[in-house]
């Protein structure tokens, strides 16, 4: 399952055309704490008001989340770039609020952070980062991420704390993880 999580969303337009996006995309829409009411964000859901109606609704993001299998978070200039990142076939999205973004703590829920290149302003409005990122995702999506058994036979073998978490981050396929796992082998 892939959703998107929107985390204390401050405008009702920007969730409803995030609606449109996810009806579009595929994905379910999950909401932490909305400022608003989502009867205010049905004029920019257009023909989605039932992505909007089933909408999830949550009060804590670890509620939010508990469920999915590989959580992608955003943050200007923290992360992956989002042309480094391979995007999985179950890949979620978690995205902050409007005025200030996802926390740091928030970012460490996520198994991945990427952020989206752009030329002199880095900040993206909420609905078009989704945008970007629901298409980019489903352009480049293969069916198998790194796996768990995976991610901690690599915290165990490679004790550099940067270089491993540009491996994670990067989400390589399985294959090109065990090629690592294999080569890091060689070196022990």
């Amino acid at each position: 399952m892939k959703a998107v999580v929107l985390v204390e969303p401050e405008i009702p337009e920007n969730t409803g055309f995030i609606a449109r996006l996810c009806e579009n995309f595929g994905y379910e829409l999950r909401i932490v704490n909305p400022e608003f009411n989502l009867e205010d964000a049905r004029k920019t859901a257009s023909k989605a008001q039932q992505k909007l109606e089933e909408a999830h609704i949550y009060n804590q993001i670890q509620e939010s989340i508990k469920d999915l299998d590989y959580i992608v978070g955003t943050k200007p200039g923290k992360g992956s770039s989002l042309e480094n990142f391979q995007a999985r076939e179950n890949t979620s999205i978690m995205i902050g609020r409007e005025s200030s973004g996802l926390s740091n703590k928030e970012l460490e829920l996520c198994d991945s952070i990427v952020h989206i290149e752009t030329d002199d302003y880095s900040s993206i409005n909420q609905s078009h980062a989704a945008g970007i990122l629901m298409n980019n995702f489903s352009k480049k999506s293969e069916k198998n991420g790194i796996s768990q058994g995976q991610k901690q036979v690599l915290d165990e073998m490679i004790q550099n704390e940067v270089l491993k978490e540009l491996v994670l981050d990067a989400n390589p396929s399985q294959e090109k993880v065990n090629h690592l796992i294999g080569q890091l082998k060689q070196e022990e």
